[in-house]
């Protein structure tokens, strides 16, 4: 049977470290473990879950540099083809550590490197001509482009009608409400910075969503809330709160992105948006069993797809 395709861009990739110490503390050397070096950034995590996943995951990204081989190289290991956008500059690193002693993880992430208006441009036109053949369209991860709002645009217009995801922050996460994508995912946290004020409840949450939605062009919001799931907010419907099983966390690095991978893979094999995000929820939650940058194990997220709860949305 053939795999449905999902093509993700990621104008900002990464080199992710993860390592770990017995105790972190100021003014000492820390002897840290072995490093664990995997590709990172946004839209490669979701091409890697989602390929794990049973999808065809086509991974376009700015690559320069010795990372950005690695990056390359690594994400052929795993089955992602790899669209390399290449560029003059390296790609950044980052990395995370974890306190042994306490299970405390300490994530450092460097700032993404301004693509020119030609490396961006060229970054678009592989991902908008590998649509033509796709199921679903990521966008995913910091973007640091001074015409954001006509970037975004752009390639959901030019890749319509297949469905456009986008998972960013800041000032990209405003002009991602105006691109007319079929989903947008902030974090609780993402959603509180948008709308300038905390956000201390569920209700807070699906009243802030709600709110932003409706004056915004998307199809849906879906927040998520950590280790408690998602909701997922529409105009002119009730909005769903979606309830992950409990775990052990280990790990939380790349767990957003398994949500959207999930759903993207879902949406891709032609599911429901319902049934695609409770495929999300079982991928992020199989990726906090993990240690450092590892993502889900297909068998656990298997395993956990049958505990996502899903109802209706209700006040406090």
């Amino acid at each position: 049977m053939s795999r449905s395709r999902v093509v993700t861009l990621t104008f900002s990739p990464a080199l992710d470290v993860a390592t770990s110490v017995d105790v972190i503390t100021p003014s000492r050397k820390l002897r840290c473990d072995a490093p664990r070096h995997e590709p990172g950034g946004g839209g490669i995590n979701v091409a890697r879950v989602a390929q794990r996943l049973g999808a065809d995951a086509v991974a376009v990204a700015p690559l320069g540099g010795d990372r950005g081989r690695r990056v390359a190289e690594q994400l052929g290991k795993e089955g992602v083809t790899v669209e390399q956008v290449i560029v003059d500059h390296t790609i950044r690193q980052s990395f995370a550590v974890t306190e042994e002693s306490t299970g405390r993880q300490f994530r450092f992430v460097m700032p993404p490197q301004r693509l020119d208006r030609d490396e961006a441009d060229r970054c678009v036109k592989a991902t908008c001509d590998l649509a033509s053949a796709a199921r679903c369209v990521v966008v995913s991860g910091s973007i640091d482009l001074p015409d954001v709002v006509e970037v975004l645009r752009c390639i959901v217009q030019t890749v319509r009608p297949v469905p456009v995801l986008i998972d960013t922050s800041g000032d990209a996460l405003d002009a991602a409400l105006d691109s007319g994508a079929a989903l947008i995912k902030p974090s609780a946290r993402e959603l509180a910075d948008l709308v300038g004020r905390p956000l201390d409840t569920e209700s807070d949450i699906t009243a802030a969503a709600t709110d932003v939605i409706a004056r915004s062009n998307v199809d849906a919001l879906l927040v998520s809330i950590g280790a408690g799931g998602a909701v997922l907010v529409r105009p002119d419907v009730p909005p769903l709160r979606f309830r992950a099983p409990t775990v052990r966390v280990r790990s939380t690095i790349g767990a957003g992105d398994s949500l959207v991978a999930g759903i993207a893979t879902g949406l891709a094999d032609g599911q429901e948006l319902v049934d695609a995000v409770r495929l999300g929820i079982a991928a992020g939650t199989a990726t906090v069993l993990t240690d450092g940058t590892q993502l889900c194990d297909p068998a656990m997220v298997d395993e956990l797809l049958p505990l996502v709860a899903v109802d209706v949305a209700v006040d406090d």
